[in-house]
């Protein structure tokens, strides 16, 4: 004889019961807070669910951006400083240099 499939909810249930959960508070603005509640309530979800699928959505998200290097960063900078500063005529500092841009 085969085992009887629980209802999907009470799968959900017993996976949630089966993992570690931590309690927390979130200080946040009322009217943040409101539209959250009212946003959860409108997809049938509680608060807890709306707010641990926004953070898990976030991190998933900010895991795939990489932090640049920041030396990568400052070479590219200077490169471009250096090709801007070529552009300049002659004896020109930089004030003068975007005032002869701007001239045409």
């Amino acid at each position: 004889m085969g085992i009887i499939s629980p209802l999907p909810e009470i799968e959900d249930s017993l996976r949630e019961a089966r993992m570690s959960t931590t309690k927390t508070t979130l200080e946040m603005p009322e009217a943040l807070f409101r539209k959250a509640k009212a946003a959860a309530a409108s997809r049938g979800q509680s608060l807890k669910q709306l707010v641990t699928g926004a953070l898990e959505r976030e991190l998933r998200l900010t895991a795939r951006v990489k932090p640049q290097d920041c030396s990568a960063v400052l070479r590219s900078v200077r490169q471009l400083a250096k090709a801007n500063a070529s552009s300049w005529e002659a004896g020109l500092d930089s004030v003068g240099a975007v005032r002869e841009q701007r001239r045409g």
